[in-house]
């Protein structure tokens, strides 16, 4: 049992040895990448938790100072394209900050998602044969010819079903008569 506990504790003498040892200069390498001295600090640190984690084989200083370098390298990578997207993300959402200024672009965008939303909830209402026609006609575009061959009904069902769907579509929407009108004018 002594055994283990001295195993163990000569591994943590080593893994304390070697981050006294490479910490300081594995944080200057991390900062040139990374330009953030914290950050540096976080990376190398996590680094090390990974080793102590994992416990790869290496075989000499040498082995253990590739592996350390290469670990801390990649992570600053990792870091930065984790930097770069989330400065990508904010650059989009730039538009959703003109809503403050009352950009009416972000406006008739918020009007013209509201009214699809409207759309899309009346059309799945309708009756299930009714709104398959509609989506097949209106959405993906199919003539009457191939719905019909699709749904194994014929042509003057599906031409009935389409004016079936329009009616109801007609009544239940009506009040979005004007903020239809006023996006197609705007």
């Amino acid at each position: 049992m002594t055994s283990k506990k001295s195993s163990a504790s000569s591994g943590e003498s080593y893994f304390e040895t070697n981050f006294l040892r490479h910490y300081r200069p594995l944080s200057y390498f991390a900062y040139q990448f990374l330009g953030d001295r914290s950050l540096a600090e976080d990376v190398v640190q996590n680094v090390f938790l990974k080793l102590l984690d994992e416990k790869p084989t290496l075989e000499g200083d040498d082995h253990l100072k590739h592996y350390l370098y290469k670990s801390v390298r990649n992570t600053c990578l990792n870091q930065m394209r984790q930097d770069h997207l989330h400065a990508e993300i904010l650059d989009s959402l730039k538009p959703l900050e003109a809503e403050e200024n009352g950009d009416p672009d972000f406006l008739q965008s918020v009007v013209r998602a509201e009214v699809y939303r409207e759309i899309m909830d009346a059309i799945d209402q309708l009756p299930t044969e009714c709104s398959r026609v509609f989506k097949m006609a209106y959405l993906s575009n199919l003539d009457n010819d191939e719905i019909a061959e699709s749904l194994s009904i014929s042509v003057n069902t599906v031409k009935s079903q389409k004016v079936k769907a329009k009616k109801r579509l007609r009544e239940h929407l009506k009040d979005l008569y004007p903020l239809i009108f006023l996006m197609i004018e705007v």
